[in-house]
């Protein structure tokens, strides 16, 4: 059963490449819409020049006999039409039909592979003399059937009087049944034609018109099983492939299927004329139609690959891809739009070089732009910062919400957003505080000078303090006196706390700061603030309780061979490494 939707798939998309392959197969090799506007408007000119001379000499030259034929064949008069045709001699079954039914089917068959130029006829009653035919023939195209070319002839002939006027020759007349059942038109397409006001739209007749309607009516339904099928199957095959690859087969894959079913079914079915095959070819539908679904393809590899870093832990790279698609798809679309430009016929050497005059224009109009853009690039690929990361930019602290092509966003601690545009962010120093793995605990501690046991004493409660303490590391500590500053002594302590939250941060330092308070206060000395002091002699000297406990606590250690200058031995600090109790439940 797996298999069912994957073949009926396979065979819908042979049949639509096949289509469009044979559609592009059948498109006038070296014509353009370009080319097309051009003769028009150079017949246009030519009969201007040209129109005293028409109107004098009339049906007695090819250009003049060609010119009132199409005339009569644009306002529809395939009365008048029949008159151009050299109906003697003619073999059965074109002897037995009307002059204006074989003009109508020579006209529309005829049209199917060639264009009118009427720059090629002669304006002499003579007609061309060094075309290598007989002086009473003119070539003006030719049909082409399976196994044979039907070549369509313009003969001089005996007209009213004494005149001689140019008509289609006999010879091709004769042709026409046969061209008709090859080439011809369904009755019911005739009939629909006759039944319809009259109008033309780029060259295709009033029921081709209501037919390229209903092919897009039909194409579309069509494209909508295709896609669905495809979209199934693909399923079963990857089912981990989620809405980004329904999304796809949904728009992008049933437009394409869409556009090229409607313009396979409009050139295939409709016997469109050359000039109306041409203005359908250039129309660029076919590039519209790979264009989405090039663009469609890119989102879906963007949305495939933002899964893919999510789930491998680098969401840091999600934000590029969007920017990096975006650039992607515009170039895509410059690219569909110059290969349909050289399609429609425009010298590309000419549309490259507007090209570049205009994007050294829009350079120099946009260059703060184009500084925003790159500044997003190296944001992206150095990373120095991230959405959701807390820095410094400058004086500004705050959290990266958006890196965008133009600007970043910071949401300040204020709660306040402010936009920085991307080329000033990159150019100056960035500091990631979410980056860091520890949070640095550093101070001063200014405390009025004692004696120098009582000092020695705090010291090494201070270490013991901070090296017994489960939060700090043990290499990172440091605690020294210093300097002396007028009357008070300060106390250098230098720490790491194992966290990167800071309000945590905060509680440690808080548990740190009421520890050394009762440490203090327990060596007899006492905190001041940085400056110059006065001092009476018993503050400068400490209290006599201080300093006697202090001599005795130093004594003991030198007794007991524990002297913990300059530092603390190994032991005691692998004896005192995470025993202290943390949090605190009361005074030490």
């Amino acid at each position: 059963m797996k298999r069912v939707p994957a073949c009926l798939l396979t065979c819908l998309v042979s049949c639509l490449l096949a289509g469009a392959i044979a559609a592009q197969e059948t498109a006038p090799a070296g014509t353009s819409v370009r080319e097309v506007l051009a003769a028009e408007e150079q017949a246009a000119k030519l009969l201007e020049e040209k129109s005293e001379k028409l109107a004098r000499d009339g049906e007695s030259t090819p250009l003049g006999a060609m010119v009132k034929l199409r005339d009569a064949v644009q306002a529809s008069n395939w009365e008048a039409a029949g008159a151009f045709l050299d109906t003697r001699y003619l073999p059965e079954p074109a002897a037995s039909m009307e002059p204006a039914v074989l003009a109508r089917q020579l006209v529309y068959a005829w049209a199917q592979q060639n264009l009118v130029d009427l720059s090629r006829l002669s304006d002499q009653p003579e007609g061309n003399r060094e075309d290598g035919l007989p002086s009473y023939r003119e070539l003006i195209g030719t049909v082409h059937l399976p196994g044979k070319d039907v070549p369509v002839y313009l003969q001089r002939v005996p007209g009213p009087g004494d005149s001689r006027v140019w008509r289609i020759s006999n010879a091709t007349v004769a042709q026409v049944p046969a061209i008709w059942e090859e080439l011809g038109y369904h009755p019911l397409a005739i009939r629909l034609g006759d039944f319809l006001p009259h109008f033309r739209f780029l060259g295709m007749e009033n029921w081709q018109v209501i037919g390229a309607l209903v092919a897009f009516l039909v194409a579309w339904p069509v494209a909508a099983l295709a896609a669905g099928l495809l979209s199934l199957a693909t399923r079963r095959l990857l089912k981990d492939a989620g809405r980004p690859l329904a999304r796809f087969f949904r728009v992008p894959v049933r437009f394409f299927l869409f556009l090229l079913l409607a313009r396979a079914l409009i050139i295939e079915y409709l016997g469109l004329s050359m000039t109306a095959r041409i203005y359908v070819q250039s129309s660029g539908v076919d590039f519209v139609a790979w264009g989405v679904l090039i663009l469609g393809a890119i989102t879906l590899l963007r949305d495939f690959q933002v899964r893919r870093l999510e789930r491998s832990g680098r969401p840091q790279f999600v934000p590029l891809m969007r920017p990096f698609a975006l650039m992607v798809k515009i170039l895509v679309v410059v690219i569909i739009g110059l290969l349909w430009a050289q399609e429609a016929g425009y010298n590309m050497s000419t549309v490259l070089a507007g090209l570049g005059v205009g994007s050294l224009a829009v350079a120099l109009a946009a260059q703060k732009t184009l500084e925003n853009v790159i500044g997003a690039l190296m944001l992206y690929t150095a990373r120095p910062v991230n959405p959701g990361d807390l820095c410094r930019f400058g004086k500004v602290v705050g959290t990266v919400e958006e890196i965008g092509l133009r600007s970043t966003v910071i949401r300040t601690l204020d709660r306040s957003l402010m936009v920085i545009p991307n080329a000033m962010f990159s150019a100056v120093e960035i500091e990631n505080i979410s980056a860091r793995d520890r949070i640095r605990y550093y101070r001063h501690l200014h405390v009025l000078a004692g004696s120098a046991d009582q000092f020695r004493v705090l010291l090494t409660e201070l270490r013991r303090l901070l090296l017994a303490h489960p939060r700090l590391q043990q290499e990172s500590v440091s605690v020294r006196l210093e300097r002396l500053e007028g009357a008070a002594a300060v106390v250098r302590i230098d720490a790491r706390v194992d966290t990167r939250d800071y309000q945590d941060f905060l509680a440690v330092a808080e548990d740190l700061n009421l520890r050394m308070l009762e440490l203090v206060a327990g060596a007899g000395l006492s905190l001041t603030a940085p400056g110059q002091y006065v001092a009476v002699d018993r503050h400068r000297q400490g209290s006599p309780e201080g300093r006697s406990d202090a001599e005795t606590r130093l004594a003991s250690w030198r007794e007991e061979d524990r002297w913990p200058f300059p530092d603390l031995g190994d032991d005691e600090k692998e004896r005192l490494r995470g025993s202290l109790d943390y949090p605190a439940r009361g005074p030490a």
